[in-house]
């Protein structure tokens, strides 16, 4: 009886340790099945699950644009729109204790930051994105910015970090630190996304600049929307331009001064390095309002033009070159009228009493003659027009050219060759397309001993801080006529300037500087009968005249002033100011080779500025500085000979001082203060319309004095 029951417990034991094994090994080859077999779709259910959507772009960092020496010209600077996700279940735990208990606080400190509601506001508003639990609720209504954005991250509650429901949705906003300087020519945005490029630098180096966006999810995690990483964007690369800044600066504000003054239509000035072909300066200014030029447009790159008489000495060098004729002829320019035809009828602006008459050939350049330069160039080439182009083009006048630019429009000076009439009028610049590039290339060729180089824009290209490509100077021609020739157009372009009788450059003759070139007045709408007549001037040239080491061209549209129009007197005092100031820029002395006057103390005058700049200065001077607080802008005084001090602050959210600056540095501050900037005068900033300490408001128009 005995081993029966033994045996039947034997038995139940045997058969539930089965069942248990049985089972264990189920779970075994489920776990398994799940690892392995069912492994994709597991994850496939849970990466649907905590999603919320399949794919988001990050956006890659943009490019920087910098100047010749390194200085900023355009950058991406991140701003950010602020909420709060009011689902997020941390928030909503223990019928929102965290909240709670961070409420009053919070409110507190978005009052005092952002001054647009009281504590108490802020409470109540806070308090109805939670209770009517919204997910994407807006903290405040603009956007900040970064600095701002770290602040405020460390805030009661938002310090909790993805616990608090805290979101921060950037914005990249480009910013080019001085302003409208160059402003067409570093280019522009579309939108507030940075999704196009307008023109420029930013339009045709856009794929470089703008790099490869990276691709990421938002999934649900601990009751919070996290931005999951699949693949890094791919910033994109770094340009620096061949522009310089402080050269961009005096051509800029030297020819603004002579459009005001003449009331002009528009204006361009483009300043190159002789022997190399970089732009170191490109102006484009158009009438906006009253004394009101801005950069609006593309007027050295997209322009059509004919140059008027600048067109003579590309003219003079081809009859030159082709035995047409010789410094020891004359040419016989009458009255200052000469009726070709019926149609076309030639004038000099000397007429009558004051006519050439006969005059040497050198001297219809001197004194831009346009029935001399007609003459020479028809009777030498009527019986064969297409020589004369055939010179040209040899010559390299109009040759295409890649300065870098989409859009940039090419020269044309043959478009009616056949017609004989074209030859008269080619003689002196009209019937012929030659952009203001395509001139200042040519000139700029008669300063380098005859070698043409390609104008451009960019120095190099770099990604990571490393040099993927630079860009090299390029010889369109190595010779655009022979060096006997070369010598005799660079006399006439001297004495255009330094004749004291005829030479129609005058007024462009400096003190500083030799300046050689050729002035250019031509009617642009010579088909109007009115009497209301538009010309354009121009004067085009280099500088010093021994070493040429720039070239320059001065344009100005439809000058309005009281008088004959001239582009000696007109475009020419603006080529005068750029040479003298740019040469001062280039002038440098060593200071330790002086020695100093111990028996006269002088107590350093020093100017309102950037304090990090002026304190080099201070150090190099090994001059002590007291310092009670340090701010990136502020005026320096003096305590004694050796001491510098820095006494007071400027409030971000004021107003700032800049009388006493130099234009550019107050341009700089106030327009990054949000303010637009309008100038009248030359030298430093004597007074300010809108004084200093009063509330700041972006957008606002103030008014600098300079003398």
């Amino acid at each position: 009886m005995m081993n029966t029951k033994s045996g039947n417990i034997i038995l139940r034991f045997a058969i539930i340790y089965f069942v248990i094994v049985l089972g264990f090994v189920c779970i075994v080859g489920r776990i398994w099945n799940i690892q392995h077999a069912e492994k994709n779709n597991w994850i496939a259910l849970s990466d649907s699950l905590r999603k919320i959507n399949k794919e988001y772009e990050i956006e890659a960092s943009r490019g920087n644009i910098y100047s010749d020496n390194g200085q900023l010209l355009a950058s991406s600077v991140p701003e950010y729109y602020l909420y709060i996700d009011f689902r997020t279940s941390s928030l909503r735990a223990d019928t929102g204790k965290l909240f709670r208990k961070n409420i009053d606080s919070l409110a507190y400190c978005l009052s005092a930051k952002f001054k647009d509601r009281t504590k108490s506001e802020y409470k109540a508003y806070l308090t109805k994105g939670y209770k009517d639990s919204i997910r994407n609720y807006p903290i405040y209504k603009k956007k900040v910015s970064y600095t701002d954005y770290k602040e405020i991250k460390a805030f009661p509650l938002f310090r909790e970090g993805s616990r608090s429901g805290f979101i921060a949705k950037e914005r990249v906003k480009r910013v080019k630190p001085y302003g409208t300087l160059g402003a067409i020519t570093i280019g522009d945005l579309f939108g507030e996304k940075n999704k196009g490029a307008k023109y420029g630098i930013e339009a045709s180096y856009d794929s470089l600049l703008r790099g490869k966006p990276g691709k990421a999810h938002i999934e649900r995690r601990a009751g919070a929307n996290i931005l999951v990483s699949d693949q890094e964007p791919e910033d994109g690369a770094d340009i620096t331009s061949t522009l310089n800044i402080e050269m961009q600066d005096l051509a800029d504000k030297a020819l603004r001064e002579k459009l005001i003054s003449l009331d002009a239509e528009w204006g361009c000035a483009v300043l190159m390095e002789v022997e190399t072909g970089q732009v170191k300066a490109c102006v484009n200014l158009k009438k906006y309002a009253e004394d009101d030029y801005r950069e609006m447009e593309s007027i050295v790159l997209r322009t059509h033009l004919e140059p008027g008489s600048t067109f003579k000495i590309p003219a003079m060098m081809a009859a030159l070159e082709d035995g047409i004729t010789n410094v020891y002829e004359t040419v016989d320019c009458g009255d200052g009228v000469w009726k070709f035809s019926e149609k076309v009828t030639i004038s000099d602006h000397n007429t009558g009493k004051n006519a050439n008459g006969v005059i040497p050939v050198t001297q219809a350049i001197v004194r831009s003659s346009n029935v001399g330069m007609a003459k020479i160039i028809y009777n030498g080439y009527k019986e064969n027009p297409q020589k004369y182009v055939d010179r040209l083009e040899k010559m390299g006048v109009g040759m295409p050219m890649d300065v870098g630019f989409k859009g940039a429009v090419k020269a044309s000076v043959s478009k009616k060759k056949n017609d004989p009439s074209w030859l008269v009028s080619a003689g002196y610049g009209y019937s012929v397309d030659m952009p203001v590039l395509y001139t200042l290339a040519f000139y700029n060729a008669i300063a380098n001993n005859g070698k043409m180089m390609q104008p451009y824009f960019i120095k190099e290209i770099k990604k990571n801080g490393m040099v993927e490509k630079a860009f090299e100077p390029v010889v369109l021609k190595n010779s655009i006529c022979s060096s006997n020739t070369l010598s005799i157009i660079k006399e006439m372009m001297l004495q255009v300037v330094e004749d004291p009788e005829h030479g129609t450059g005058k007024p462009v003759k400096s003190d500083y500087v030799r300046i050689a070139g050729k002035t250019g007045t031509a009617r642009y709408d010579y088909k109007n009968k009115g009497e209301k007549l538009k010309y354009q001037v121009s004067f085009c040239g280099f500088f010093p005249y021994e070493n040429p080491k720039y070239s320059c061209i001065v344009f100005i549209r439809n000058p309005k002033s009281v008088g004959e129009p001239g582009g000696g007197y007109m475009a020419g005092p603006v080529f005068k100011e750029i040479a003298e100031r740019v040469m001062a820029l280039e002038s440098r002395f060593a200071v330790d080779k002086y020695v100093s006057d111990s028996a006269r103390v002088i107590k350093p005058v020093v100017a309102v500025g950037n304090t990090n700049q002026k304190k080099q200065v201070i150090d190099f001077l090994n001059k002590s500085s007291k310092e009670k607080n340090i701010f990136d802008w502020n005026n320096l005084s003096t305590e004694s000979k050796n001491d510098f001090e820095i006494p007071y602050k400027n409030d971000n959210n004021a107003v700032p001082s800049v009388v006493g600056m130099g234009l550019k540095d107050a341009i700089y501050l106030l327009e990054t203060s949000g303010l637009k900037v309008r100038t009248t005068g030359r030298g430093r900033v004597k007074s300010q319309s809108i004084a200093s300490g009063i509330a700041l408001q972006k957008g606002a128009i103030i008014y600098l004095v300079l003398e």
